[in-house]
Protein backbone atom coordinates (compact mmCIF):
# COMPACT_ATOMS: atom_id res chain seq x y z
CA UNK A 1 0.00 0.00 0.00
CA UNK A 2 1.59 3.46 -0.87
CA UNK A 3 0.16 7.13 -0.84
CA UNK A 4 1.31 8.12 -4.50
CA UNK A 5 -0.28 10.25 -7.05
CA UNK A 6 -2.14 8.78 -10.05
CA UNK A 7 -0.55 7.45 -13.75
CA UNK A 8 -1.92 9.01 -16.73
CA UNK A 9 -5.68 8.84 -17.16
CA UNK A 10 -9.11 8.84 -18.94
CA UNK A 11 -10.56 12.39 -17.02
CA UNK A 12 -14.31 10.08 -17.86
CA UNK A 13 -11.99 6.97 -15.77
CA UNK A 14 -12.04 8.76 -12.96
CA UNK A 15 -15.79 10.14 -13.41
CA UNK A 16 -17.00 7.04 -13.75
CA UNK A 17 -14.98 5.46 -10.65
CA UNK A 18 -16.08 8.46 -8.52
CA UNK A 19 -20.00 8.78 -9.09
CA UNK A 20 -19.71 4.64 -8.64
CA UNK A 21 -18.18 4.94 -5.38
CA UNK A 22 -20.28 8.14 -4.16
CA UNK A 23 -23.19 6.12 -5.59
CA UNK A 24 -22.03 2.49 -3.29
CA UNK A 25 -21.92 4.81 0.10
CA UNK A 26 -25.11 6.43 -0.61
CA UNK A 27 -26.89 3.04 -0.65
CA UNK A 28 -24.84 1.64 1.96
CA UNK A 29 -25.62 3.77 5.14
CA UNK A 30 -29.53 5.26 4.65
CA UNK A 31 -30.70 6.71 7.96
CA UNK A 32 -32.99 3.93 8.25
CA UNK A 33 -33.77 1.11 5.97
CA UNK A 34 -37.49 1.21 6.30
CA UNK A 35 -37.63 4.80 5.77
CA UNK A 36 -35.71 4.59 2.59
CA UNK A 37 -36.75 4.98 -1.11
CA UNK A 38 -37.20 1.39 -3.40
CA UNK A 39 -34.69 3.07 -5.82
CA UNK A 40 -31.99 2.49 -3.19
CA UNK A 41 -32.51 -0.70 -2.07
CA UNK A 42 -31.58 -3.85 -3.48
CA UNK A 43 -33.87 -6.33 -4.77
CA UNK A 44 -35.09 -8.79 -2.68
CA UNK A 45 -34.39 -12.00 -4.94
CA UNK A 46 -34.84 -11.45 -8.47
CA UNK A 47 -35.10 -8.16 -10.32
CA UNK A 48 -33.03 -4.80 -10.46
CA UNK A 49 -33.00 -1.56 -8.84
CA UNK A 50 -30.42 1.70 -9.12
CA UNK A 51 -28.94 -0.28 -6.05
CA UNK A 52 -28.34 -3.47 -7.70
CA UNK A 53 -26.31 -1.41 -10.03
CA UNK A 54 -23.27 0.03 -8.21
CA UNK A 55 -21.27 -2.92 -7.76
CA UNK A 56 -21.56 -4.91 -11.22
CA UNK A 57 -20.47 -1.28 -12.48
CA UNK A 58 -17.64 -1.27 -10.26
CA UNK A 59 -16.12 -4.24 -11.41
CA UNK A 60 -16.57 -3.64 -14.59
CA UNK A 61 -14.69 -0.25 -14.24
CA UNK A 62 -11.86 -2.01 -12.63
CA UNK A 63 -11.80 -4.20 -16.05
CA UNK A 64 -11.29 -1.58 -18.04
CA UNK A 65 -8.52 -0.24 -15.38
CA UNK A 66 -6.84 -3.03 -15.76
CA UNK A 67 -6.90 -3.42 -19.91
CA UNK A 68 -5.56 0.41 -19.61
CA UNK A 69 -2.78 -0.10 -16.85
CA UNK A 70 -1.41 -3.05 -17.86
CA UNK A 71 -1.24 -3.35 -21.37
CA UNK A 72 0.80 -0.13 -20.93
CA UNK A 73 2.89 -1.78 -18.17
CA UNK A 74 3.76 -4.23 -20.88
CA UNK A 75 4.23 -1.76 -23.56
CA UNK A 76 6.85 -0.53 -21.23
CA UNK A 77 8.88 -3.53 -20.82
CA UNK A 78 6.83 -5.26 -18.02
CA UNK A 79 7.07 -9.42 -18.11
CA UNK A 80 3.61 -11.00 -16.90
CA UNK A 81 5.08 -12.97 -14.09
CA UNK A 82 5.85 -9.62 -12.53
CA UNK A 83 2.14 -8.69 -13.07
CA UNK A 84 1.13 -11.57 -11.87
CA UNK A 85 2.98 -11.39 -8.78
CA UNK A 86 1.94 -7.82 -8.55
CA UNK A 87 -1.66 -8.23 -8.94
CA UNK A 88 -1.62 -10.87 -6.26
CA UNK A 89 0.11 -8.19 -3.72
CA UNK A 90 -2.75 -5.81 -4.64
CA UNK A 91 -5.27 -8.90 -4.35
CA UNK A 92 -4.65 -10.42 -1.00
CA UNK A 93 -4.16 -6.88 0.83
CA UNK A 94 -7.65 -5.81 -0.65
CA UNK A 95 -8.75 -9.14 0.88
CA UNK A 96 -7.45 -8.10 4.05
CA UNK A 97 -8.32 -4.88 4.48
CA UNK A 98 -11.75 -6.42 3.43
CA UNK A 99 -11.53 -9.03 6.28
CA UNK A 100 -10.26 -6.11 8.52
CA UNK A 101 -13.12 -3.60 8.05
CA UNK A 102 -16.06 -6.32 8.43
CA UNK A 103 -14.50 -7.63 11.66
CA UNK A 104 -13.36 -4.65 13.13
CA UNK A 105 -16.05 -2.24 14.78
CA UNK A 106 -14.86 1.32 15.57
CA UNK A 107 -15.65 3.26 17.94
CA UNK A 108 -17.19 1.44 20.61
CA UNK A 109 -18.38 2.86 24.39
CA UNK A 110 -15.72 1.06 26.43
CA UNK A 111 -11.58 0.89 26.27
CA UNK A 112 -10.00 0.33 23.94
CA UNK A 113 -12.83 1.51 22.04
CA UNK A 114 -13.37 -0.95 19.62
CA UNK A 115 -13.82 -4.62 19.27
CA UNK A 116 -13.56 -7.62 17.14
CA UNK A 117 -16.65 -9.87 15.88
CA UNK A 118 -17.07 -12.87 16.78
CA UNK A 119 -15.99 -15.10 13.93
CA UNK A 120 -14.28 -14.71 10.88
CA UNK A 121 -15.93 -13.11 7.75
CA UNK A 122 -14.32 -14.21 4.57
CA UNK A 123 -17.04 -12.89 2.29
CA UNK A 124 -17.59 -8.83 1.32
CA UNK A 125 -17.60 -6.08 -1.18
CA UNK A 126 -13.73 -5.94 -0.80
CA UNK A 127 -12.73 -9.79 -0.84
CA UNK A 128 -14.87 -9.93 -4.16
CA UNK A 129 -13.27 -7.40 -5.67
CA UNK A 130 -9.76 -8.83 -5.03
CA UNK A 131 -10.85 -12.40 -6.79
CA UNK A 132 -12.39 -10.68 -9.12
CA UNK A 133 -9.21 -9.06 -9.80
CA UNK A 134 -6.82 -11.42 -9.57
CA UNK A 135 -8.71 -14.31 -11.79
CA UNK A 136 -9.60 -11.24 -14.49
CA UNK A 137 -5.51 -9.54 -14.11
CA UNK A 138 -4.48 -13.60 -15.08
CA UNK A 139 -6.99 -13.71 -17.62
CA UNK A 140 -5.51 -10.92 -19.31
CA UNK A 141 -2.16 -11.43 -19.11
CA UNK A 142 -2.38 -14.69 -20.73
CA UNK A 143 -5.22 -14.32 -23.36
CA UNK A 144 -6.19 -11.99 -26.27
CA UNK A 145 -9.59 -10.39 -26.54
CA UNK A 146 -10.96 -13.37 -28.08
CA UNK A 147 -10.07 -15.35 -25.11
CA UNK A 148 -11.37 -12.91 -22.88
CA UNK A 149 -14.60 -13.75 -24.81
CA UNK A 150 -13.79 -17.13 -24.82
CA UNK A 151 -13.48 -16.71 -20.91
CA UNK A 152 -16.59 -15.23 -20.11
CA UNK A 153 -18.74 -17.89 -22.09
CA UNK A 154 -16.57 -20.39 -20.70
CA UNK A 155 -17.38 -19.07 -16.80
CA UNK A 156 -21.15 -18.55 -17.00
CA UNK A 157 -21.81 -22.21 -18.92
CA UNK A 158 -19.83 -23.44 -16.18
CA UNK A 159 -22.04 -21.40 -13.66
CA UNK A 160 -25.04 -22.22 -15.21
CA UNK A 161 -24.34 -26.28 -15.00
CA UNK A 162 -23.47 -26.22 -11.99
CA UNK A 163 -27.30 -24.01 -10.82
CA UNK A 164 -28.92 -26.46 -12.87
CA UNK A 165 -27.78 -29.94 -12.66
CA UNK A 166 -26.66 -30.06 -9.31
CA UNK A 167 -29.24 -31.34 -6.82
CA UNK A 168 -29.73 -29.79 -3.35
CA UNK A 169 -30.13 -32.21 -0.50
CA UNK A 170 -33.76 -32.05 -0.07
CA UNK A 171 -34.57 -30.14 -3.32
CA UNK A 172 -35.21 -30.08 -6.75
CA UNK A 173 -32.75 -29.90 -9.43
CA UNK A 174 -32.08 -26.58 -11.42
CA UNK A 175 -33.92 -24.28 -9.15
CA UNK A 176 -32.66 -20.63 -8.45
CA UNK A 177 -35.04 -20.15 -5.31
CA UNK A 178 -33.33 -19.25 -2.01
CA UNK A 179 -33.50 -22.53 0.34
CA UNK A 180 -32.94 -24.39 -3.13
CA UNK A 181 -29.62 -22.65 -5.39
CA UNK A 182 -26.12 -24.36 -5.54
CA UNK A 183 -24.79 -21.10 -5.05
CA UNK A 184 -25.99 -20.81 -1.49
CA UNK A 185 -25.35 -24.60 -0.32
CA UNK A 186 -21.92 -24.36 -1.63
CA UNK A 187 -21.06 -21.28 0.25
CA UNK A 188 -23.11 -22.87 3.49
CA UNK A 189 -20.55 -26.31 3.30
CA UNK A 190 -17.60 -24.30 2.59
CA UNK A 191 -17.89 -21.23 4.50
CA UNK A 192 -20.15 -21.82 7.14
CA UNK A 193 -19.08 -19.66 9.91
CA UNK A 194 -17.48 -17.17 7.85
CA UNK A 195 -20.72 -15.62 5.79
CA UNK A 196 -22.47 -12.23 6.78
CA UNK A 197 -24.57 -12.04 9.40
CA UNK A 198 -27.32 -9.96 9.00
CA UNK A 199 -30.78 -10.27 7.51
CA UNK A 200 -30.29 -10.47 3.98
CA UNK A 201 -31.43 -14.19 2.29
CA UNK A 202 -28.23 -15.02 0.91
CA UNK A 203 -24.60 -13.94 1.60
CA UNK A 204 -24.46 -12.00 -2.18
CA UNK A 205 -20.49 -11.65 -2.05
CA UNK A 206 -20.13 -15.62 -1.47
CA UNK A 207 -18.13 -18.12 -3.06
CA UNK A 208 -21.23 -19.67 -5.23
CA UNK A 209 -21.21 -16.55 -7.00
CA UNK A 210 -17.90 -16.25 -8.04
CA UNK A 211 -17.29 -16.84 -11.65
CA UNK A 212 -20.21 -14.67 -13.24
CA UNK A 213 -18.68 -12.01 -10.76
CA UNK A 214 -15.42 -12.47 -12.69
CA UNK A 215 -17.15 -11.98 -15.84
CA UNK A 216 -18.79 -8.87 -14.69
CA UNK A 217 -15.08 -7.64 -14.69
CA UNK A 218 -13.99 -9.18 -17.84
CA UNK A 219 -16.43 -7.21 -19.92
CA UNK A 220 -14.61 -4.22 -18.43
CA UNK A 221 -11.65 -5.90 -19.68
CA UNK A 222 -13.27 -5.98 -23.08
CA UNK A 223 -14.39 -2.21 -22.80
CA UNK A 224 -10.77 -1.34 -21.94
CA UNK A 225 -9.70 -3.10 -25.19
CA UNK A 226 -12.06 -1.34 -27.31
CA UNK A 227 -11.30 2.28 -25.54
CA UNK A 228 -7.87 1.24 -26.07
CA UNK A 229 -8.35 0.66 -29.42
CA UNK A 230 -9.78 3.91 -30.72
CA UNK A 231 -8.50 6.86 -29.05
CA UNK A 232 -11.31 9.04 -30.74
CA UNK A 233 -13.69 10.68 -27.87
CA UNK A 234 -16.62 10.19 -30.54
CA UNK A 235 -15.69 6.59 -31.56
CA UNK A 236 -15.52 5.71 -28.23
CA UNK A 237 -18.49 6.54 -27.45
CA UNK A 238 -20.12 4.82 -30.80
CA UNK A 239 -18.23 1.89 -29.73
CA UNK A 240 -19.86 1.84 -25.93
CA UNK A 241 -23.27 2.21 -27.35
CA UNK A 242 -22.68 -0.19 -29.43
CA UNK A 243 -21.83 -2.61 -26.57
CA UNK A 244 -24.68 -1.21 -24.28
CA UNK A 245 -27.03 -2.22 -27.45
CA UNK A 246 -25.74 -5.53 -27.71
CA UNK A 247 -25.65 -7.07 -23.89
CA UNK A 248 -28.29 -4.87 -22.44
CA UNK A 249 -30.79 -6.91 -24.89
CA UNK A 250 -28.93 -9.89 -24.90
CA UNK A 251 -29.44 -10.06 -20.91
CA UNK A 252 -33.25 -9.39 -20.81
CA UNK A 253 -33.49 -12.34 -23.52
CA UNK A 254 -31.56 -14.54 -21.21
CA UNK A 255 -33.75 -13.61 -18.10
CA UNK A 256 -36.89 -15.17 -19.53
CA UNK A 257 -34.78 -18.59 -18.68
CA UNK A 258 -32.29 -17.58 -15.85
CA UNK A 259 -33.32 -14.94 -13.60
CA UNK A 260 -31.98 -11.17 -12.86
CA UNK A 261 -30.67 -11.79 -9.73
CA UNK A 262 -27.73 -9.78 -7.60
CA UNK A 263 -27.40 -12.31 -4.35
CA UNK A 264 -26.67 -15.06 -7.05
CA UNK A 265 -25.05 -12.98 -9.86
CA UNK A 266 -26.62 -14.75 -12.88
CA UNK A 267 -25.36 -14.43 -15.99
CA UNK A 268 -28.68 -12.43 -17.31
CA UNK A 269 -27.50 -9.78 -14.28
CA UNK A 270 -23.69 -9.85 -15.24
CA UNK A 271 -25.12 -9.57 -18.78
CA UNK A 272 -27.70 -6.63 -18.23
CA UNK A 273 -25.15 -4.74 -16.18
CA UNK A 274 -22.16 -5.24 -18.20
CA UNK A 275 -24.15 -3.55 -20.99
CA UNK A 276 -25.71 -0.76 -18.53
CA UNK A 277 -21.62 -0.03 -17.42
CA UNK A 278 -21.30 0.63 -21.12
CA UNK A 279 -24.03 3.03 -21.61
CA UNK A 280 -23.05 5.37 -18.68
CA UNK A 281 -19.64 5.06 -19.69
CA UNK A 282 -20.73 6.26 -23.08
CA UNK A 283 -21.98 9.28 -21.10
CA UNK A 284 -19.25 10.13 -19.19
CA UNK A 285 -16.88 9.79 -22.32
CA UNK A 286 -19.32 12.68 -24.03
CA UNK A 287 -19.47 14.57 -21.35
CA UNK A 288 -15.69 14.45 -20.01
CA UNK A 289 -13.50 14.19 -22.91
CA UNK A 290 -15.81 14.75 -26.00
CA UNK A 291 -17.71 18.06 -24.29
CA UNK A 292 -15.09 18.43 -21.78
CA UNK A 293 -17.69 19.99 -19.18
CA UNK A 294 -14.81 19.61 -16.68
CA UNK A 295 -15.71 21.81 -13.79
CA UNK A 296 -18.33 19.89 -12.38
CA UNK A 297 -16.83 16.89 -12.47
CA UNK A 298 -14.20 18.01 -10.34
CA UNK A 299 -15.64 16.48 -7.18
CA UNK A 300 -16.42 12.81 -9.01
CA UNK A 301 -12.70 12.96 -10.12
CA UNK A 302 -11.75 13.31 -6.32
CA UNK A 303 -13.57 10.62 -5.30
CA UNK A 304 -12.42 8.55 -7.86
CA UNK A 305 -9.02 9.13 -8.03
CA UNK A 306 -9.37 7.68 -4.25
CA UNK A 307 -12.08 4.97 -4.49
CA UNK A 308 -10.94 2.67 -2.13
CA UNK A 309 -10.10 5.11 0.52
CA UNK A 310 -13.15 6.44 0.21
CA UNK A 311 -15.18 3.39 0.59
CA UNK A 312 -12.52 2.64 3.99
CA UNK A 313 -13.38 5.76 5.00
CA UNK A 314 -17.40 5.25 5.16
CA UNK A 315 -17.32 2.18 6.69
CA UNK A 316 -15.27 3.75 9.55
CA UNK A 317 -17.91 6.86 8.87
CA UNK A 318 -20.79 4.72 9.76
CA UNK A 319 -19.87 3.96 12.99
CA UNK A 320 -19.18 7.15 13.68
CA UNK A 321 -22.20 8.93 12.56
CA UNK A 322 -24.58 6.92 14.95
CA UNK A 323 -22.91 8.05 18.01
CA UNK A 324 -24.94 9.76 20.67
CA UNK A 325 -23.98 13.21 21.60
CA UNK A 326 -25.75 13.78 24.39
CA UNK A 327 -28.18 11.61 23.53
CA UNK A 328 -29.01 12.82 20.44
CA UNK A 329 -27.57 11.44 17.36
CA UNK A 330 -27.83 12.86 13.45
CA UNK A 331 -30.78 11.09 12.09
CA UNK A 332 -33.29 10.96 15.07
CA UNK A 333 -32.64 14.48 16.49
CA UNK A 334 -31.24 16.67 13.03
CA UNK A 335 -32.55 14.55 10.14
CA UNK A 336 -35.66 13.75 11.08
CA UNK A 337 -36.82 17.05 12.42
CA UNK A 338 -36.61 18.91 9.78
CA UNK A 339 -37.95 16.19 6.75
CA UNK A 340 -40.41 13.40 5.92
CA UNK A 341 -39.41 9.98 6.81
CA UNK A 342 -38.13 9.06 3.43
CA UNK A 343 -36.03 12.38 3.11
CA UNK A 344 -34.51 11.96 6.34
CA UNK A 345 -32.91 9.10 5.34
CA UNK A 346 -31.53 10.78 1.95
CA UNK A 347 -30.26 13.14 4.02
CA UNK A 348 -28.28 11.23 6.40
CA UNK A 349 -27.02 9.19 3.61
CA UNK A 350 -25.98 12.29 1.38
CA UNK A 351 -24.13 13.89 4.64
CA UNK A 352 -22.40 10.43 4.89
CA UNK A 353 -21.16 10.63 1.24
CA UNK A 354 -20.25 14.42 1.61
CA UNK A 355 -18.11 13.63 5.13
CA UNK A 356 -16.36 11.41 3.42
CA UNK A 357 -15.71 13.93 -0.09
CA UNK A 358 -14.21 15.94 2.60
CA UNK A 359 -11.56 13.69 3.65
CA UNK A 360 -10.68 12.39 0.48
CA UNK A 361 -10.57 16.44 -0.60
CA UNK A 362 -8.26 17.17 1.67
CA UNK A 363 -6.33 13.82 0.88
CA UNK A 364 -6.37 15.49 -2.76
CA UNK A 365 -4.93 19.11 -1.28
CA UNK A 366 -2.17 16.66 0.11
CA UNK A 367 -1.44 14.97 -3.16
CA UNK A 368 -2.06 11.96 -0.94
CA UNK A 369 -3.61 9.29 -3.16
CA UNK A 370 -4.03 5.25 -1.48
CA UNK A 371 -2.83 2.30 -4.23
CA UNK A 372 -3.02 -0.78 -3.30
Amino acid sequence: MRLSPPQSRLRSLDAYRGITIAAMILVNDPGAVENTYPALLHAPWTGWTFADTIFPAFLWIIGVSITLSTAARLARGDDRGTLLRHGLQRSALLFLIGIALSDLTFPVRTFPYFRFEDYLPLTGVLQKIAVCYLAATAIFLWTTWRGVIAWIIGLSAVYVALMSLFTVPNCNAGTWTVDCNFAGYIDRVLLEGHLWRNDAKQDPDGLGSLLPAITSVLFGVLAGYVLKADARPSGQVGWMLMMAGALMPLGLLLSLWIPISKPLWTPSFAIFMAGLSSACMAFWIWVADLRQWVRWLKPLEIFGMNAIAAYIVSIAGMNVAKIHFSGKTLYDDVCMAIASPENASLIYAALHVLGVFLVVWFMYRKRWFLRI
